[in-house]
Parts: structure tokens; C-alpha cells; sequence
């Protein structure tokens, strides 16, 4: 049996499904931060390190590696280190450069410019004066992010200069940053039009646009994920663009293998790519396009670390979508009871995100601050939606107003 290594680990309602599919068809152990707990039934053995230490990750995973496994990370913070140790031990991995362009916005944002890719203005500020003089040059309204993360943290819209200095307080002290204090935040343009994310697998420089979600964003002006549909998309009117805009993007940063989750805009002229991530999505989105008739992207991975040629279906049969379920104020969690919901015609998961006693704070005080996740299946996006809504309302959920909110 083929053996794989993951690289760090994730919480358990967001990827345990992928332990699960690897489980199935790999031997699989894991480099973690701390002892396996859930993790443990899917594991033939595992490892514990710093995951910031590269001689400790270097050394734990030759260990690991000795039989001639793959080596993969789903884990945006582990990819960097990954890339680092594998290339050392010559395993099959997105290259060092390529995952640290991913990781740092700036520099994905200046090698699309250098490549002319439908660039999108922008500045690497380091101070409220400096992020509002910028845009007070472009125009208002602008986005203004941390340099380096992902899931929408710490990115907020600024309609004018006292929003501005708020958005860049939020970016320079969002949570998980993983670049030293002092390099700065993004302030961009504002694009207009929908958001969608884009999974890709890439083989050897050879680019495959597998799998589109259409975003659903919350909280206005904070960008908060609420969930994703992941439908056929081919026949789109925007698919060939987005499609050829993804391609040049994986040339322009140097990201010539493994699975790569991308995030465009459809703008009012054209696609413009808001990032490019060198792991597999998160938000069970690869999950929910299974269930949708698609690729198992967390195989696909495996696959490639392996130098198999994996398998992938472009289309899809039918449409599945993710809706987090978050409390109505800052609350402390008593009891979150997912039965009714799980029942609802057309749910084919539920998961409960957080235990009792458990304190949320909505955006931007605290990231993702979800309660539940429910996963509707359907032949089209509006059987989707009747049974989100009707499980949604179908959820209970017990929790206290936070008296420090």
C-alpha cells in the first residue's frame, strides 16, 4: 500500500473527512504539533515537532518518509516548513519559492503585476497615515488585508480614511499571522462583482481547473466566509477567462505541483485573482464537491505527492453547498443540537463547531466565530437553498449574551 505523510493537522469538523479519505486508500501518518487525539484512528504512526523548526521537521519527517511515502500539508502555516523539508529530502512537493509566494500577498501581488495579469493596484503600507494617503490617491473604497493569511482574517472594506485606519489596526493584529511584526499591510482597490474560489490540481506545471465555489460572504465590512456552492461551472460565460487567468497565475508564481485553491473576483472588467493558495481549500469545500459529483481533491493530493497522475472530473453532476450557522451576538455557547437539522431532506452533514462553554465574538472580534456547519445536496442551487434554510432554522441552539461584548 502507498504511504503518505500529513504535515500538521487542522481541526477536527473542518478536516477530519480528509484523514478519512486518505485512511481509505493509503497508509497514512502524520507530523503534528502536539499528541494525536481524533486524529489517532486514521494514523499508522505519527510524529510530534515544532512545525516552525526546520531541522526538527527535516529530521521527523526522513523518519517518516524512510519507506518512500509522499509527503503533503493542508495546513496554510505548515506549507512553507513542508516546502522547505521536502525539498531537502528531494520529495515530490510545491517548491520553497512557489508556496512562498502563496504565503506572502505582496509578493503574489507584484509577480502578477510583472507578468501583466489583469494587476490590481495596490501598496504595502506600514502605518494608518501612510495606508490612508494611498488610498485617499486611488479612491475610495478600498480593501486593506494582512500580508499573510488566508480565510478572509483580518480583511475589512474601507469606504473612507477613519475606516481605513480601523481596517489596518484589524490586518496588522489578526490572529495566525505567520510573517515577523514590521512587514507591513495590503491596501488594495476594491473589486466589485461575486467571488468565487477555484481548485486546481497541477501536475508538473500542467494546470487543471477541477472545481469552482461561489462564495457567500457576511458581516459587511469584514469579508467573513458564511459558506460555499460548489456547482457545475463550465458553461459558465466566465470560464474560459477565469480558466486562463488561474493557468497564467500558477506560471507567474512558480506553483508547478499539488492541489491550489484560488480566490477571483468577477469584476465589472474581467476576473481578477484575489490570491492563489498553495494547499487545498478549507470550509470542507473539498468535501462538498465530492458530495457534489466531483474529484476527491484530498486523493488527488495524495496522488501527486506519490507521482501518480490523478484522476479529476472538470464537471460536475449536481451541486452541494456549506452553510455555517453563527449566533445572533457575542454569546457563550451552552448546547448546540444539530438532530432536527441533520434530518431536513436534502442535509447530508451536520457538524456541531464548537463545545459548551465555548465564547464567541462576531467579526471582527474574534475569527470565525461558527456555531455549526450544514451540507445540503441538490440537483440545482435552489434545492440547495430549501434545505439550508429549512435546517438552519431547524437548529438548536442555547447560548447566553457575553457581558463583556
Amino acid at each position: 500500500m502507498d504511504e503518505i505523510v500529513v504535515v500538521g493537522s487542522g481541526g477536527q469538523p473542518y478536516r477530519e473527512y480528509a484523514f478519512e479519505a486518505l485512511a481509505g486508500r493509503f497508509r497514512v501518518s502524520a507530523l503534528l504539533a502536539a499528541e494525536p487525539t481524533w486524529q489517532r484512528p486514521y494514523l499508522a504512526e505519527w510524529a510530534v515537532a515544532d512545525l516552525g523548526n526546520e531541522v526538527g521537521v527535516v529530521e521527523a519527517l526522513s523518519t517518516l518518509t524512510g519507506r518512500g511515502a509522499g509527503v503533503l500539508t493542508w495546513d496554510e502555516t505548515a506549507l512553507e516548513m513542508t516546502a522547505a523539508a521536502a525539498e531537502k529530502l528531494s520529495l515530490r512537493h510545491m517548491s520553497r519559492a512557489g508556496a512562498a509566494h502563496c504565503r506572502d500577498k505582496h509578493d503574489t501581488r507584484r509577480l502578477l503585476a510583472e507578468a501583466g495579469l489583469n494587476p490590481v493596484r495596490h501598496a504595502l503600507v506600514h502605518t494608518p497615515d501612510e495606508a490612508v494617503r494611498w488610498a485617499s490617491g486611488v479612491g475610495f473604497p478600498v480593501v486593506v488585508k494582512p500580508r499573510a493569511l488566508a480565510g478572509s482574517i483580518g480583511v475589512a472594506f474601507a469606504q473612507d480614511a477613519d475606516a481605513v485606519r480601523a481596517a489596518f489596526t484589524l490586518a496588522e493584529n489578526a490572529e495566525f499571522a505567520t510573517l515577523p511584526t514590521g512587514h507591513g499591510v495590503l491596501v488594495e482597490e476594491y473589486l466589485d462583482g461575486p467571488e468565487i474560489s477555484v481548485d486546481s490540481v497541477v501536475d508538473d506545471g500542467v494546470v487543471t481547473c477541477v472545481q469552482v465555489a461561489r462564495k457567500r460572504l457576511g458581516f459587511d465590512p469584514y469579508f467573513e466566509e458564511v459558506g460555499h456552492l460548489v456547482a457545475p461551472w463550465t458553461d459558465e460565460p466566465w470560464a474560459d477567462e477565469v480558466r486562463e487567468l488561474v493557468v497564467a497565475a500558477h506560471t507567474a508564481l512558480g506553483v508547478d505541483l499539488g492541489v491550489t485553491h484560488a480566490e477571483v473576483r468577477l469584476t465589472a472588467r474581467g476576473p481578477r485573482l484575489v490570491e492563489l493558495n498553495g494547499r487545498l481549500g478549507g470550509d470542507l469545500i473539498p468535501y462538498v464537491g465530492v458530495l457534489a459529483g466531483g474529484t476527491d481533491l484530498v486523493v488527488a493530493a495524495a496522488e501527486l505527492a506519490l507521482g501518480h497522475r490523478p484522476r479529476v472530473s472538470p464537471d460536475l453532476e449536481r451541486c452541494a453547498e456549506v452553510r455555517f450557522v453563527y449566533p445572533p451576538h457575542d454569546s457563550v455557547v451552552r448546547e448546540v443540537d444539530l438532530g432536527a437539522a441533520a434530518a431536513v431532506p436534502g442535509i447530508a452533514h451536520t457538524t456541531a463547531l464548537v463545545a459548551p462553554g465555548a465564547t464567541l465574538r462576531l467579526p471582527p472580534r474574534q475569527v470565525i466565530p461558527r456555531l455549526a456547519a450544514l451540507v445540503a445536496t441538490g440537483a440545482g442551487q435552489a434545492e440547495c437553498a430549501v434545505a439550508l434554510d429549512a435546517a438552519e432554522a431547524a437548529v438548536v441552539s442555547t447560548v447566553d449574551p457575553l457581558v463583556d461584548a
